[in-house]
């Protein structure tokens, strides 16, 4: 096959996945394990990818869509979010209030980047 029918495949990756073209910050991939709070139970977060609007992380615990959370983060500390939505041991966060520039960067400086696809 000519290399022209491979030329050119963002267009079929982004019609697979929809949201991605709806994110509104960028995305940092990460790979930290850390914990989130919910009705008053802990629970362990592996988290995936995350920007100064909120996270996406897997955990074997159970987090509802909708439901505030705290999530542990370097210098954040107890973040406040909501679930916005979970699916097969993932979900995805929204910080209650966007992280500072400031303090994104001084938290990114802290937490390991991703070195593995998923």
């Amino acid at each position: 096959m000519s290399s022209s029918v491979f030329a050119n495949l963002g267009h079929v990756l982004r019609s697979r996945d929809p949201s991605v073209e709806q994110r509104r910050a960028q995305r940092d991939l990460v790979d930290m394990v850390s914990h989130a709070t919910a009705r008053g139970r802990t629970q362990s977060i592996r988290i995936i990818n995350i920007s100064a609007l909120g996270l996406m992380c897997r955990t074997d615990g159970e987090l509802l869509t909708g439901e505030r959370v705290t999530v542990w983060l370097p210098v954040l500390k107890d973040y406040p979010s909501v679930v916005r939505w979970a699916e097969d041991g993932r979900a995805g966060l929204e910080f209650m209030e966007p992280v500072n520039p400031r303090l994104y960067d001084a938290m990114m400086a802290l937490i390991p980047p991703r070195r593995t696809a998923w």
